[in-house]
């Protein structure tokens, strides 16, 4: 039984970090072809990390640590180098990170381990983490506050009706009969509130200082000097951050500290704690505001397009009319911008996750560079290509302000040789996705992608989606399967006998009732079954998957019916295309030069593509002549180059031998190779197998005939003339050789099988 997590679309399930997250390394998501979203983490310059293998995964906290779950709905605890420090258990609610400890919090109680993943103990109904040695706990059979030791036991006598945690000796109660006092460690009363008023949170602020409420207006008053430090004018006073709260008086706030000291007059329409000290304001001429907890403006703009809303890693953003993002550091200073991008994280003090041009993204903000994106297309085999079609229905707003509505990926396919059927599966997709689960589709929200794969000659297509929000949340995950040749839709009975329930009701488990095992999913392997078990107050909606081969079905399946066929022989497309890159068809000019040098392994392409447009660059060109004259590194990197780079090795192979003696000065692998450093190369290749550097005389004689000789440097004069000799490269009708122009990959590929 495989029991598999759908996709990341509950992510606030699972981990809230206590503590701010600290260090480069950070999650990741990437969904695969199969559907799957998995995480990993990358470091700053878009490498790996550890592994795209997680369920979920978490930011780490700032005591190192973060949490992560597996596709069994389990969850672990894991240092930055993926050791785990718990081990997988059955997944909590959520998981919370302090500077000493990790809580798993469970709907009725929570399991607290050290930092090193020693269990300290499980406790009912706990609040918070151990302060003063004491941790709350809410018994959920008296519903009433208790304060307890490590070991489980009762830290004095006494139940409370409501109560706050330990901070420095101290806590707020209130006891059966309504009395609210201040406690200490031994459960003594320090000090008794008067009756009448209460208290607007149960937290004793700086030394002393609590907030109260008569009902209408909210005060300040100092337990140690059992005096007012404000008198009831505010209609709110938040918590405090750092010693600072916020005050609204009438419409408009302020803020105050500890001591009842007015550190800003209520003057802004808005405020908002964005942490480390600086609040987001707004004020009456509807700009918005970075401010210091005096009122110092940070950072300013005229109108208020959303962000301001935290501040992380030291960075926050806002956005702009033109829908772009703005980024700003906390004292103020400008950092970066990007366009045509929404719903920014931070994760890091130079990287963001980011919704940009409808593609999920992480971006260094510093250098610009794009660390991972979703791809928009997979290549299905078969030369078929699905690519992803974004889907969106706004249905209004939650009760928490987020939105409501449908954010739905699917594909559309393409690389059909019969465009009829290509149009006929295309159309049904869409209509498919687009009319969503039956039953809920017209009110619920629907979130997720697609998995797509070619089965024989048979595209299986299967939603990959969560249907609603919260508890009562299902997993969506119906499938279509098409024949490819004809663009006929198979359903499960054209593949299996009538009465083929019976059969299958012997295969899966009898935990379930059969109704409940919905969308059977058909492969060459046999037929899938889904359990879908719906979100509930403790977990997000899930999946168990229960493969039945074709074997164990037996004669339940149809042999001989034209689906079972399908299934069962391979797809057989014309081939239109040379040597599997897509964007290279038959006819293409350079066709014979890409498939030799692919052939010989020379040259590779990416994600089915060969780029024959694009120009080469000095590291594709070093890589090109290490692969043709089978050349080996001694173990010795070329100096300034990256170790860790794609073309490390090869380009450190092609040092090692000489070749790059003329170039390496300037050698920049990821800028374009120029037609006279390539000349330089390829004389140095020449040379090495025995030829000659002509003369200055014949030099000169030969590119006398060009209009720009003299725009050919005079350090690759004679190798450009000895590769013009050898037929390796030649001038431009023009009469010109344009020796800073570049190579496309096709007009290189001509050219290496010259050599």
């Amino acid at each position: 039984m495989l029991k598999k997590t759908i996709s990341a679309l509950f992510a606030a399930f699972i981990m809230i970090i206590g503590a701010s997250a600290a260090g480069t390394i950070f999650p990741a998501q990437r969904t695969d072809v199969d559907g799957v979203t998995r995480y990993g983490y990358l470091d700053e310059e878009g490498r790996t990390v550890l592994s795209f293998s997680y369920a979920q995964a978490g930011e780490f906290a700032a005591c190192g640590l973060a949490a992560v779950e597996d596709d069994k709905w389990r969850t672990a605890v894991i240092d930055r180098e993926g050791h785990l420090v718990v081990d997988y258990t059955d997944a909590p609610v959520s998981v919370e990170f302090s500077d000493d400890a990790i809580a798993y919090r469970y709907a009725d109680h929570s399991v607290y381990y050290t930092l090193k993943g020693e269990k300290i103990g499980s406790y009912a109904g706990a609040v918070g983490f151990f302060e003063d040695g004491l941790l709350l706990c809410k018994s959920p059979a008296s519903d009433l506050y208790t304060y307890v030791t490590q070991d489980g036991s009762a830290a004095f006598a006494g139940e409370f009706k409501d109560a706050g945690v330990f901070s420095g000796g101290r806590a707020l109660v209130c006891t059966t009969d309504g009395q609210y006092l201040a406690i200490d460690t031994e459960g003594q009363t320090l000090y008794t509130l008067e009756s009448g008023i209460e208290p607007r949170y149960m937290t004793i602020f700086g030394e002393d200082t609590i907030v109260l409420s008569n009902g209408m207006a909210k005060a300040l008053y100092s337990l140690s000097q059992s005096d007012y430090l404000t008198v009831f004018k505010y209609s709110e006073i938040s918590e405090f951050d750092d010693g600072v709260a916020m005050v609204r008086e009438g419409n408009r706030w302020g803020m105050i500290n500890t001591s009842g000291k007015l550190l800003t007059e209520p003057t802004y329409y808005y405020l908002s704690y964005m942490g480390d000290g600086l609040y987001a304001a707004r004020s009456a001429d509807g700009s918005a505001s970075a401010v210091d907890a005096n009122g110092n403006v940070v950072y300013r703009v005229s109108s208020y397009v959303g962000g301001f809303s935290e501040l992380r890693y030291g960075l926050a953003w806002h956005g702009t009319a033109d829908g772009s993002l703005i980024f700003f550091k906390k004292n103020g200073g400008y950092l970066t911008s990007l366009k045509n991008a929404e719903n920014p994280t931070l994760l890091s003090e130079n990287v963001v996750r980011v919704t940009q041009d409808g593609t999920l993204k992480y971006i260094n903000l510093s250098t610009g560079n794009t660390l991972l994106e979703q791809p928009k297309s997979f290549d299905l085999g078969s030369g078929l290509t699905a690519k992803t079609v974004h889907y969106e229905k706004f249905m209004g707003y939650q009760a928490d302000g987020t939105e409501h509505g449908w954010n739905v990926d699917f594909p559309e396919l393409s690389g059909l040789s019969d465009t009829k059927v290509q149009k006929t599966i295309n159309d049904a997709i869409r209509v498919f996705f687009l009319k969503g689960p039956l039953v809920t589709a017209e009110y619920e929200a629907l979130v997720g992608s697609y998995g797509a794969s070619v089965e024989g000659s048979v595209l299986v297509v299967w939603a990959n989606c969560i249907s609603g929000q919260g508890a009562g949340a299902a997993v969506w995950n119906d499938s279509l399967a098409f024949d490819l040749r004809t663009g006929e839709q198979y359903q499960i009975s054209d593949l299996l006998v009538s009465g083929y329930l019976d059969t299958v009701r012997q295969l899966l488990p009898e935990e379930h009732e059969m109704y409940l095992y919905s969308f059977p999913r058909m492969s060459t392997k046999g037929v899938t079954y889904y359990y879908n078990e719906y979100a509930s107050e403790t977990r997000r909606a899930y999946t168990e998957s229960y493969l039945l081969t074709f074997a164990e079905l037996g004669d339940a399946v149809d042999t001989k019916s034209a689906c079972y066929l399908a299934l069962n022989t391979p797809l057989v497309k014309p081939a239109t295309t040379v040597a599997g890159f897509s964007d290279v068809k038959t006819n293409h000019w350079a066709a014979e030069y890409i498939r030799k040098v692919a052939e010989e392994k020379l040259m590779q392409g990416a994600d089915g593509k060969f780029r024959p447009e694009e120009q080469i660059t000095q590291a594709e060109v070093c890589a090109t002549i290490a692969r043709s004259l089978s050349l080996e590194t001694d173990g010795e990197n070329m100096d300034g180059i990256d170790e860790n780079a794609w073309y490390a090795e090869e380009v450190s192979a092609v040092w090692a031998a000489g070749l790059l003696d003329g170039l390496e000065a300037d050698f920049q692998p990821n800028s374009m190779m120029t037609r006279a450093d390539a000349a330089q190369l390829f004389a140095n290749v020449l040379v090495q197998k025995g030829s000659t550097l002509p003369n200055d005389q014949t030099v000169d004689e030969t590119l006398a005939s060009f209009k720009d000789a003299a725009e050919i440097p005079e350090n690759r004069r004679a190798a450009v003339v000895l590769c013009m000799q050898k037929g390796l490269v030649k001038g431009y009708t023009d009469g010109t050789f344009q020796p800073e122009r570049g190579f496309t990959r096709a007009e290189f590929a001509k050219l290496l099988t010259m050599i």
